[in-house]
């Protein structure tokens, strides 16, 4: 589609959707797109005092079966709750990138961003899309402000990666360690390896291969969006592996979202310890982390997965699907990485109800936060929902989140090992569930769909809290020149 038709068309699209009611179905404490599907998050970074969260999304993609392309959308906060809806940050303009602006990162230098990122091109025709047929370029714009973007330049093509990969090299993601800069590139070899790619610059326009990562076997065919974590000295190289065979307690999604610990040097000798995941529910990829002013490392995921069975949700009639997970810090624990929701979501409470376990706690409300600690070792089941259960059978120390046809809409059953369940802390937002396990130990994480707003949790022995939550603030652009969003 021709560049200048295909804005008018996302504009034309914005306005509708800026132009409807409230939807029931749209969380308020998580981040959706105005229009359309929203995909991976990336380009995370800090410039001064503001956060910016850039993230993949198609705005045509409910309102049209053709195949269109994605750009870059835009938020950008100070503190986590309030926020403002950017501009489109970067647009399919260019023949290296005409089929989608996929994936990359920001490296900050000098008072200037750049962005790194993925063009996609992908040809008409009888190809298998794996050896031929497709072009993933690596591309850079740069801006003084992480609003308006310039100087779009092609730095590497399918020809520049080794040959003995396939056409899927991509999400590249900026390091800055030791003084150097490097470019991690998730990658699928010929032989359906998953890998990264390391790549080193001088002159950020420049890149030599220094480094390939993967493990003794093979993984997975294709590792998608990686990154690199330090926690306590500890480093951990995230990706996202696809291919993994299906476990009953583990890797149970069409694809897997997780964490390697790294051991050694990324760019030199190096050792991957076993692959950890991040979430045990249904809809949680595609992870980036993004470290905080006070020096906290954060992850923040896509709340959805790739091409998953049950594929685009009631939302997508409404115009928009999909949304970017609650931020969640990480720390360093026994070796292995916690994630909790920010501190600074607990500004969002309010109507706070508290009790012991000892008789069943029933209530209606689709937007909240409620904290079980239990006092011992024992059976526990809430019900939300017309058909959800979430449950821990002590005796078989497993806990399952169950979704029946009305609030999965095709989300079935998750379950993990757990040898003792201290505490949850469940957060429902419109059609959104995020579960925390023993103090970030694991999540799990679902939309959920339904219009009964029950939440029932059976007696237990322990105690209770129960939030009402509020939304985010969220400073909505109105019409504006051809590029607003």
């Amino acid at each position: 589609m021709e560049i200048q038709t295909y804005r008018e068309r996302v504009e034309q699209e914005f306005a509708r959707m800026r132009a409807k009611g409230r939807d029931s179905y749209r969380p308020v404490y998580h981040l959706t797109p105005l229009a359309g599907t929203l995909a991976d998050p990336n380009g995370l970074c800090r410039i001064g005092d503001t956060y910016h969260i850039y993230y993949v999304t198609n705005p045509l993609n409910c309102v049209t079966k053709e195949r269109t392309a994605c750009v870059w959308g835009h938020y950008s906060t100070k503190d986590f709750v309030h926020y403002r809806r950017e501009p489109v940050a970067v647009w399919p303009d260019d023949r290296r990138d005409q089929d989608g602006v996929y994936s990359g990162s920001a490296l900050v230098r000098d008072g200037k961003v750049y962005f790194y990122y993925t063009g996609n091109v992908r040809h008409a025709g009888d190809y298998d899309y794996v050896l031929e047929g497709r072009e993933q370029n690596v591309l850079r714009v740069d801006s003084a402000d992480a609003v308006h973007f310039q100087n779009k330049m092609l730095l590497m093509t399918n020809e520049d990666f080794p040959s003995d990969m396939t056409r899927h090299v991509r999400d590249p993601q900026m390091v800055e360690k030791n003084g150097e800069v490097y470019m991690l590139l998730g990658a699928r070899t010929k032989e359906d390896r998953g890998c990264v790619l390391v790549y080193r610059s001088s002159d950020l326009v420049h890149f030599e291969q220094v480094n390939l990562l993967d493990t003794k076997d093979a993984f997975g065919y294709m590792w998608e969006c990686p990154d690199l974590a330090e926690l306590d000295g500890q480093s951990f190289l995230l990706a996202c592996p696809q291919g993994i065979p299906h476990e009953m307690y583990r890797f149970q999604n069409s694809h897997q979202c997780g964490y390697f610990p790294l051991r050694g040097d990324f760019a030199g000798a190096y050792e991957l310890g076993d692959f950890e995941q991040f979430d045990y529910g249904f809809d949680f990829y595609a992870a980036r982390t993004l470290k905080e002013a006070k020096g906290r490392t954060l992850l923040i995921g896509w709340l959805g997965m790739s091409e998953a069975e049950y594929g685009k949700t009631p939302s997508a009639v409404r115009g928009w699907d999909q949304a970017i997970a609650m931020p969640r810090e990480l720390t360093l624990r026994d070796g292995r990485l916690y994630q909790r929701p920010l501190e600074e979501l607990k500004a969002l409470r309010k109507n706070h109800t508290e009790q012991d376990g000892t008789g069943t706690f029933q209530i209606q409300s689709d937007c909240f936060e409620l904290r079980l600690c239990l006092e011992r070792q024992q059976n526990l089941c809430v019900r939300l929902r017309e058909d959800c259960v979430l449950a821990y059978d002590a005796a078989r120390q497993e806990l399952t989140l169950s979704l029946g046809e009305t609030c999965g809409q095709g989300r079935d059953r998750r379950s993990m090992r757990l040898e003792k369940l201290e505490e949850l802390r469940v957060f429902m937002d419109a059609t959104i569930v995020e579960i925390f396990i023993n103090g970030g130990y694991a999540v799990m994480t679902s939309r959920i769909f339904g219009e009964s707003r029950e939440l029932l949790v059976e007696a237990f022995e322990g105690k209770l809290d129960f939030y009402e939550m509020r939304g985010f603030e969220i400073e909505e652009l109105e019409e504006q020149h051809e590029y607003s969003f």
